[in-house]
Formats: structure tokens, sequence, C-alpha cells
């Protein structure tokens, strides 16, 4: 029979934990927040933040492993602690958001075993589409050069005398910048996020889900290469103004269905296409 004294101890131990994850998840949350609201390659978070809470919930809901605490998870928390004391120290935030996936997993291996990590990975590692990382700006940036310069070779098929230079594109009527904001990366993030889920909740061989999830990168660059080279045949065809005010804004979500639906159609030539039935 357990003391009130243990008892008490007992509680006191596991409250600890919600307290010292709240002290320190507050100001890595508060950033992260702040970016899902004003970062435009990252709107999404919010939405991984709760997709990754679902699959906890439903890891959790189902898990018939027995609690088996391991000692040795005391390497992650401490691996996770000081990456975590790193990233405040060079107030890099991102590095502080990944540190906190590392405690998580520490914690969870500790009090629960390495079997309920295992169930709890994927929750884990999804989260990491919701975090900011510095090098996207520059990175944008390039992929906006390198989709100017193949949507002006390839608007020329069309008869379009267009020219190129960095990332901006001369046509006869007018000219045309290829920002970051078009430089397709919000779209890549995006289809590999929804094609992690897809990996995740669907049956099929470990080959066929890595092709899959390689297959989102080709899909996403040539969605937007298309999406670039019809807004430059508007342009000249029917005014940059026609272009800019009505095709630019609707023409990405219907090119990233497209490239979704191409995803799709690839998972059901891979033989991807059941559900687990364990989710």
């Amino acid at each position: 029979m357990k003391t009130s004294l243990s008892k008490f101890l007992d509680a006191a131990r596991w409250m600890a934990i919600p307290v010292l994850m709240g002290f320190l998840t507050y100001p890595v949350g508060r950033w992260l927040v702040r970016q899902w609201l004003t970062n435009e390659y990252y709107s999404h978070g919010m939405l991984v933040l709760l997709v990754s809470g679902y699959f906890a919930w439903q890891a959790q809901r189902q898990s018939s492993a027995p609690l088996a605490p391991a000692d040795t998870a005391l390497v992650f928390l401490a691996a996770g602690t000081g990456l975590y004391l790193l990233g405040e120290t060079l107030i890099a935030r991102y590095i502080s958001a990944l540190a906190l996936i590392l405690i998580a997993a520490g914690l969870i291996a500790f009090l629960r075993g390495w079997k309920k990590l295992q169930q709890m990975a994927f929750p884990l590692a999804y989260f990491v589409f919701a975090i900011p990382f510095p090098f996207v700006d520059g990175l944008a940036i390039k992929m906006g050069t390198l989709t100017a310069a193949w949507a002006t070779l390839l608007v020329r098929v069309f008869g379009i005398a267009a020219v190129n230079e960095g990332n901006q594109i001369t046509l006869p009527s007018c000219s045309l910048v290829v920002g970051a904001p078009c430089s397709g990366l919000r779209s890549l993030v995006a289809l590999l996020a929804l094609v992690a889920v897809w990996i995740y909740i669907a049956r099929g061989s470990k080959l066929a889900r890595a092709i899959l999830l390689l297959t989102a990168i080709p899909l996403a660059a040539l969605s937007n290469l298309l999406r670039i080279t019809s807004l430059l045949w508007i342009a000249e065809r029917w005014g940059v103004e026609t272009a800019l005010n009505y095709y630019h804004d609707f023409s990405g979500p219907i090119f990233f269905a497209l490239a979704a639906a191409g995803l799709f159609a690839t998972s059901w030539v891979l033989k991807c296409r059941d559900l687990r039935s364990d989710i």
C-alpha cells in the first residue's frame, strides 16, 4: 500500500512534467505561432499541429503496449535539453523547436517505453513540417530563378518571344518577375506534408512509399512550372492585368489540386491504395 506521501510524490512527479514542458514550450510556441501567422511559407503550421495531435491521440487511444519505462531514454532527454539550450543561446528558435521534439521523444520512452515511442514516432516527426527553417528564403529565390528559366523556354513553344534574365521574364508586351512566393516552394512543402500523411495511413511496400514520397518533388515543380507558363501566355494574350488580377490567385489551388491528383494516381499505380486498419 502506498502511503499518502508516496502518492503525493507520484502526483507531483507527473505534474512536474507538463509544467516543465510548458516552461520550455512557451517561448518557442509563441515564436512558432507568430511565424505561422506571418510567414507565407508556413501558414500551414497550425494544420500540421492539429494533424500531429490527431495521430498522437489515435496512437494513445489504440495503444495496447504495456508500460516499460526505459532509463536509457535519459540520453534523449539530455541531448534534447542540450540542443534546446544551444538554440536559445544562439537565438535560433528552429533549433529549440527541433529540441522539443527530441525531449518529447525522450519523455515518452522514459515514462512509457520504447514501444510507445515507436507508436508516437510519426506524430512527433510530422511536426517538423511546421518548423520554419532559415534556409527557406534563399531556396525560394533559387527555385524562382530556375522556374523563370524553364517557363521562358516552355512559353517559346507557343510562339511567344520571351527573354529571361534571372527571375525576370520579358514578353513582347510586358515584363513579369517570378518572385519567391511563385517559386513553387509552398506547393512543394504542402505536397510533401500531404504525401507524408498518405504514406502513413496507406498500406504499401517500403519501396513504393519511398518512390511516392520522391514523386512529390517533380510533381510540385512541374505543376508550378505549368502554372507560371500559362500565366505568361495569358499575360501576352489578354494583358498583364488579367493575368495578375484574375488568373494569378485562383490558378494556384487549381494546379496544386492537379499535382495532388497526380500524386494519388501514382499511389494507385504503386498499389498504395488501401488504408491501414490500425489507424
